[in-house]
């Protein structure tokens, strides 16, 4: 796999644990913690999206689950609708 420099900014705490990982040893450079931490998020992204497709798929394959989730959805909207209308006569 290629790499390609890049200039970040984080924030001193995570820089002080990276370089911790370092000098422990656990991590070969600052730059493969971070790198560590983008591939970890990556993969939970990639993941919760698989999730979120399988749901979806789901609910489409079964009718009543599907009119289940678009009357829920409505009520939900209709509560969401009832409450930006409170906020606004205060």
């Amino acid at each position: 796999m290629t790499t390609k420099p890049v200039t970040v900014t984080i924030d001193e705490h995570l820089h002080a644990y990276a370089q911790e990982e370092v000098k422990a040893g656990r991590a070969k450079s600052v730059s493969s913690v971070v790198n560590a931490a983008l591939a970890a998020r990556a993969e939970a992204d990639h993941a919760a999206d698989a999730a979120v497709r399988k749901a979806v798929a789901a609910v489409q394959a079964d009718p009543e689950v599907a009119a289940r989730v678009e009357r829920m959805t409505a009520h939900v909207l209709a509560q969401a609708t009832s409450a930006d209308r409170t906020d606004l006569d205060v």
